[in-house]
Order: structure tokens, then sequence, then C-alpha cells
């Protein structure tokens, strides 16, 4: 038996006959970038996925909002009967589950029934679809995510119970990099560090952020592809552990109007298919190659039309203030902390640090914008952009992050980059998608600043 956390097949009925794992959890992620699937039996895997054709599945998964529920899309609605799909594990990504010792977790692609074809709107297949057209150019891509989250020691059923509402943050006072802090969180936290490596997502490092009870851990960078699985898998992980621990924890880019909001920066370095990094060439300015100059120009150019797969949610928004170091200045600049794009590193380290996505961003949907905006840019054959220094929050001149959900769906509506990228059933499927989530928030709720502001003054 090998040591790594990823396991083959063999190994997996090896456990199974000694009597260690007798559960598979199959999941892929949904538009949200939530897990969901099945649990198996080993048999029963052997019998579906092994031997057989993959895992029925409702296409209802693609096709729902963050409370389940139906949004009639195409791929999935009442005219073709919520037709089912195919899970089809990628066994590359079998691992043991260190919380669940006798079970295994495997990610699945997505299939058609009745077809090799791949299901186009599910979040994997629409950022392989980016991958191929970046290496149709000669290009790969490695990113990492930087992911904030808050943490309270109030139980998720009592925190449920109150609707989230005053639960007891971790933390009493602020304490961003304190070493003090780190050590008292460590009890919970090391076993995020320890858990994760041991399920095969290396962890870079952590630290206490800024907000209250508020965490920061930095994944190690990957091939694209893998970086957003282990994403996903992160999230899933640490909520589980969370959860087992009599904690809360939440991943929302902004849960209180008065505290800071949690990223999602995102790590960018460009390779040639031989695996040698050409972001670097010590030529162009601040020594990046013309082609990442041209990618870089791509974002600059291309971000506020496709910036809803990198601000998803109404609350989204809410994160960006100038203040609180959220990616609102469309800029690029070294070191710079103010511009939505920060270049950092050098040689083979270089790469561009793009400071917009919350916490809350689907990485399949966020990388993929990201490629995408980039290829346009290599494709138009842009030129590397100016090199933005001081405050770009304060500089009038610069584009600013679009500040609702409303207004940039309607960029997103109007994009010739996103359509060309994506094929007109998938930019249709998430503009869709998009739509549906702006009406339930308009159409669907009254908030907590209505009744305040409204309740005895109109």
């Amino acid at each position: 038996m090998t040591s790594s956390p990823l396991i083959t097949y063999v190994e997996l009925l090896e456990l199974a006959r000694q009597g260690e794992v007798d559960t598979v959890v199959c999941g892929t992620p949904d538009p949200v970038g939530r897990i969901v699937g099945k649990r198996l039996t080993v048999p029963a895997f052997t019998t579906l996925c092994v031997e057989g054709e993959g895992i029925g599945a409702s296409t209802f998964v693609f096709a729902v909002d963050v409370e389940m529920t139906p949004l009639d899309l195409p791929v999935s609605s009442a005219e073709n009967g919520w037709a089912d799909f195919r899970l089809v594990p990628d066994m590359a990504t079998m691992r043991r589950m260190p919380w669940e010792p006798r079970s295994v977790f495997v990610l699945c692609d997505a299939y058609e029934m009745g077809s090799d074809d791949l299901v186009a709107v599910a979040p994997r297949t629409i950022l392989r679809r980016q991958i191929e057209r970046a290496e149709a150019l000669g290009l790969r891509f490695k990113f990492a995510s930087e992911l904030e989250f808050f943490l309270s020691s109030t139980p998720q059923a009592e925190a449920w119970r109150r609707r989230y509402r005053d639960l007891e943050p971790l933390t009493p006072y602020r304490n961003d990099y304190q070493v003090l802090q780190g050590g008292r969180d460590e009890w919970f936290i090391s076993q995020v560090r320890n858990h994760m490596s041991d399920w095969g997502i290396p962890i870079e490092s952590s630290k206490p952020e800024w907000g209250l009870g508020q965490q920061e851990v930095t994944l190690d960078y990957t091939s694209t592809l893998e970086m957003a699985d282990r994403h996903v898998l992160f999230k899933y992980g640490v909520k589980e552990l969370a959860h087992r621990a009599g904690l809360t924890c939440t991943f929302m880019a902004k849960p209180a109007i008065d505290e800071v909001g949690s990223s999602c920066h995102l790590h960018v370095s460009m390779w040639d298919l031989d695996d040698n990094p050409v972001s670097w060439d010590g030529t162009g300015p601040a020594g990046m190659s013309a082609r990442f100059g041209s990618f870089l120009s791509g974002q600059l150019a291309h971000v506020l039309d496709l910036g809803l797969l990198l601000a998803p949610t109404v609350n989204s928004y809410k994160r960006f203030q100038p203040d609180q170091f959220a990616g609102t200045a469309i800029a690029v600049g070294v070191d710079n902390r103010s511009c939505a794009f920060r270049l950092v590193g050098r040689g083979p380290s270089f790469r561009m640090e793009n400071r917009i996505p919350g916490a809350d961003v689907n990485p399949y949907y966020a990388y993929s914008a990201t490629i995408a905006a980039g290829l346009a840019g290599i494709e138009a054959g842009a030129a590397s952009p100016e090199l933005h220094s001081g405050n770009a929050w304060t500089d009038g001149d610069l584009a600013t992050m679009t500040t609702s959900l409303h207004r940039s769906v309607d960029r997103f509506a109007a994009a010739e980059v996103a359509r060309d990228a994506f094929g007109d059933d998938v930019f249709e499927h998430l503009l869709q998608s998009a739509r549906a989530e702006v009406l339930a928030f308009d159409s669907g709720c009254v908030t907590d600043w209505e009744l305040v502001r409204y309740y005895e003054r109109v």
C-alpha cells in the first residue's frame, strides 16, 4: 500500500478486503461550488463505475440555486423530465477521507446519458474547455487559491436557530498576523492543515486574519483543474471539520456589513506545454514576458464583462469597499494591494494575483473567466499594460469593479468575450442562472435593512 493520500482502484479493493473501507463517496461540483453526489458501497462502485457506465443522477443539480430551487433551465426542466446524467469517476482523484476513515472520496465528471459527451454546463466541463483552448495556443496555467473564512464558537444547529445573528466569534478582538492568537486557534486550525495534507491538498500557510474569528489558509499552487478541485474539496473539508468541532464557519464574501469581508485571491502563472514557466523573461514591465503582458491586458479589458463569474452572489458586492483591501480598482501594480491585479514574485515564481474574488466564488467559473479574459488579450496581440503606482483606490481615471449583481449580469449579458469563450449554450445557462438569483433577491425577500428603515417611518 502507498503512503500517498491518493489511492488507486486496486488499493481500494485491498482496503475493502481488509475491512478498512466500506464506502465510496462520488461527488461533482455544482453551480455554487458545492459537492453533490452519492455514497456507494465498494461492490456497487465496482459494478456501476468500473464495470458499468457510471452513476445515474438528475441534471437537476446543475439547474438549481443555493436553496435547491429548480430554475427551469434547458439542461434540466419539466420539458425534458429533469433528465439524468452519468457521474463518471476521475480515478486520479480518489483519496482517503481523514475524518471518515472507512470512506474514500472520488471526484466525478458529468457525462450525458447514452453518449460519451460531457455535460456542457457542468462546472468541471466548463473549466476543461477553457484549459483546452489555452493548450491549443501552447499554454497552460497554474493557480493557487488563497481563501479566508470566519469561525464562530456557536455550534451549527444553534447558529441556524439564531438565523446566523449574534454568533460568538472565535476571537474577541482583532488579531491579524498575531502568533499568540494563532496558538489559541491551533487546536482547530492544525486539524485543517494536517487533515487537508492527509487528503491530498497541500497547505502552504495559515494565519489569523483581521476579522473577528477570521482565518486565512493558503493552498499550494498546482495545475488549473487540480487546483479548482482542491479548492472545493478544501471548503467541503473545513465545513465538515468545523461541524465536528462544534463550530460554525462561513465562506460568505461579507457576513456582516460592519466587518471585513473574506477574499479568495487567485494566484495565476503561465507555462508552456513542456512545463516551463513563461510569465517572466526579464524584458517587459516588471520583467513580464510579452505574452504574459497580453494576458494581463486581457484581464484589464474584460474583467468587468466577466465579473459575474468572480462575484456570483448578491452578497459578493458588499465586500467591494476600497478601504478594506478588496480589488475594486481595475489596474495592475507591482506588489500593490490597492490594484485589482497585483504582480508578485520573480523569475519562475512571477505571477498575477487577482484580488477581486471573495471566498464565495466557484473556482471552476472564476478560473474559466480568468483564462478566457487572458486568452482574449493574447489572441488580440495586446501590448503589455502600464503599471500603476500609488493608491489606485483614489485614482479617478481608473475603472472600478461593478457594485451590484444587477450590473454584473447586465455586463455579462452584453459581453461578446463571454459568448465567444463559452459558447451559446453555456453562456445562456450562466446568464439565466444569474438572472434567477437577481430575481430571487429583488422579489423574494425582505431584508433587515428594510425593516429598520421603513417599519415605523413610512
